[in-house]
């Protein structure tokens, strides 16, 4: 084994000192990189929602719903989680009072169900029109007009379908954020 000597005079003694308390308040509120975090994820979950489900595709839209677009006045047409944008624009970050977390996500009553999946309970209700005399719709192929429809209670299954999570490059550019962050905090001391 061969010696070595290691000298670390007082003036270097003092920059790493100050480097390593640093280190630590930086640690502690990265403030700047966890802003860019949430912008960054931010462009991620808007991937996912173009994508329609990232790494895995999310479940098809059942007929029902396509059924349900094709009367109804769609902003995305039939992009899956994204019928009036409502929930997809509604994502956004938050960076904690004290600087240490940011967190993503949304307030969207609905957003869990979708998120996870689960089960809807639609009670029994009669659906009346609203802007004509009648409602038409089709059964066996044969046009229907009715002037008001009884409609049974009924459940519906909610596939999961995840719109908030990290990608395996997401793992990485937060890593460099963070990395950039400390090399510019590092260099302005």
């Amino acid at each position: 084994m061969q010696d070595f000597d290691i000298k670390i005079d007082k003036k270097g003694m003092n920059r790493i000192g100050k480097l390593s308390v640093d280190f630590g308040k930086y640690m502690s509120k990265p403030v700047r990189a966890l802003k860019q975090i949430g912008l960054y994820m931010l462009g991620s979950i808007e991937k996912n929602f173009e994508a329609e489900g990232r790494p895995v595709k999310w479940v098809p839209l059942s007929p029902m719903t396509i059924a349900a677009r094709r009367k109804g006045k769609s902003s995305y047409g039939m992009k899956i989680l994204s019928d009036t944008g409502t929930l997809r624009n509604s994502i956004n970050f938050q960076v904690a009072g004290d600087g240490s977390s940011v967190s993503i996500g949304t307030n969207v009553k609905y957003a869990p169900v979708h998120q996870y999946g689960g089960t809807i309970k639609i009670p029994k209700r009669t659906i009346i029109p609203k802007n004509t005399k009648a409602l038409r719709f089709m059964v066996d192929d044969k046009i229907i007009y009715a002037k008001k429809v009884h409609q049974k209670a009924r459940t519906i299954k909610i596939p999961q379908r995840q719109f908030l999570l990290f990608q395996d490059e997401d793992v990485d550019a937060v890593r460099q954020i963070i990395v950039a962050d400390l090399q510019k905090k590092l260099g302005e001391q």
